[in-house]
């Protein structure tokens, strides 16, 4: 009972739209990963949804988004159950950058893919590493695999090949997130719980019903 009503506090605090947000943003995430994991491509294209929801709903719905894809995905692929902390992070990270608006422009919002990028690729070459002895899984592991065979040592080889990976997956990843805010019709954006930022024409938006800082 009492888990039931703290699950129901935490979203009446964000909203209906909210509940119907978290499995689109696992689905989107589900599709694009299974995409690249069939067809082995050096990206991963899994955080879309995690992105999308951490930057119109707030850091916990997105953080959610990415858990859930995360033990979605390992259904076919176990593996990546052990990256799932990486998926979690984004969920963060969008929501405290949604919630100072990078996502408003096009040019803070292709910059935004450095630090997603810096989170995936470090983090992500480190949990190979340790858990996997420096083994990549998906389509980086054809990518670290040639960087072996050129000469370089297999945990030199996971750091140079996941950082430029991974922001050559969060680039097209988060300008898909602002072409889809972008897209979204204003009474969407008036339901969601970061709407108010992308409405907004100040410069530094506040929440309704909040006052500025002096």
């Amino acid at each position: 009972m009492a888990t039931e009503n703290a699950v129901a506090k935490f979203f009446k605090g964000y909203g209906r739209l909210t509940i119907f947000m978290i499995p689109i943003g696992v689905a989107i995430n589900f599709i694009g990963g299974q995409i690249a994991l069939l067809l082995k491509l050096p990206v991963y294209l899994d955080s879309i949804g995690t992105i999308l929801v951490g930057a119109t709903c707030g850091m916990l719905p997105g953080a959610l988004v990415g858990a859930l894809s995360n033990i979605l995905n390992s259904i076919t692929s176990p593996p990546t159950l052990a990256f799932g902390i990486l998926s979690i992070m984004f969920g963060l990270l969008a929501g405290f950058l949604g919630r100072r608006g990078v996502f408003r422009s096009w040019w803070k919002t292709l910059l935004s893919a450095i630090p997603f990028a810096l989170i995936g690729g470090v983090l992500g070459a480190i949990i190979t590493i340790i858990v996997f002895g420096g083994l990549a899984v998906g389509g980086g592991a054809i990518v670290v695999g040639a960087l072996v065979a050129a000469g370089l040592d297999t945990n030199t080889a996971n750091f140079v090949a996941q950082v430029p990976m991974d922001i050559l997956d969060k680039v097209p990843s988060v300008m898909i997130v602002y072409a889809i805010i972008k897209g979204m019709p204003k009474r969407l954006h008036a339901k969601l719980p970061l709407g108010y930022v992308y409405l907004s024409k100040d410069k530094n938006p506040v929440r309704p019903g909040t006052t500025a800082a002096a």
